[in-house]
């Protein structure tokens, strides 16, 4: 079981929220930022299945449908972010600079370059059944569709090694998970 997450999240002072080419806003790099850098730590709250999904059923009847902010922790557990957090505004890219080093942080997977747009695989924090998305990286990596079964993905196994969320490490390291 991963340690308690802080209450709320940082971000690198080198990060800042941008119009984004993916989606909407985004991360990007003010200045350089070196291979291992921690650049995003989430924080929150630990909810269980059930309770996320009040959340989401919840936001779905409120105007204008909130969005709930969250990754999967442990088998049981999710972190909803605190609502509003730049950290939010991470977008997904199938060949991304950053990936997790622990239960919550993002760090940067090689050198990112000033005015870069700040990325994390989604796959790499979900194995909700039936989560489905459409991917607009337009890399050249691109899978089209990111989806909750994306950890089962050899290619994806091989890439990102150790670098899951604890819940996905647990299920890629499972007897008979298919690699």
């Amino acid at each position: 079981m991963p340690d308690a997450p802080e209450p709320d999240c940082w971000l690198h002072p080198d990060a800042e929220v941008r119009p984004s080419a993916i989606e909407g806003a985004g991360l990007f790099a003010r200045a350089p930022i070196a291979a291992g850098t921690a650049v995003s730590r989430l924080g929150g709250r630990l909810v269980t299945w059930p309770d996320l999904r009040d959340l989401l059923d919840d936001a779905a009847r409120q105007p204008g449908h909130p969005y709930v902010d969250t990754i999967t922790v442990t088998e049981t557990l999710h972190l909803v972010l605190p609502p509003g957090r730049p950290n939010g505004k991470g977008n997904h890219s199938c060949d991304p600079n950053l990936w997790w080093i622990d239960a919550y942080t993002l760090a940067a997977r090689r050198p990112i370059a000033a005015d870069e747009e700040l990325t994390n695989d989604y796959a790499t924090s979900t194995a909700a059944p039936g989560f489905t998305m459409r991917c607009e990286c337009r890399g050249p990596l691109c899978r089209g569709v990111v989806t909750g079964g994306d950890w089962q993905l050899p290619e994806l196994r091989r890439r990102y090694g150790p670098h899951w969320v604890p819940a996905l490490l647990d299920l890629i390291h499972q007897p008979g998970s298919s690699a």
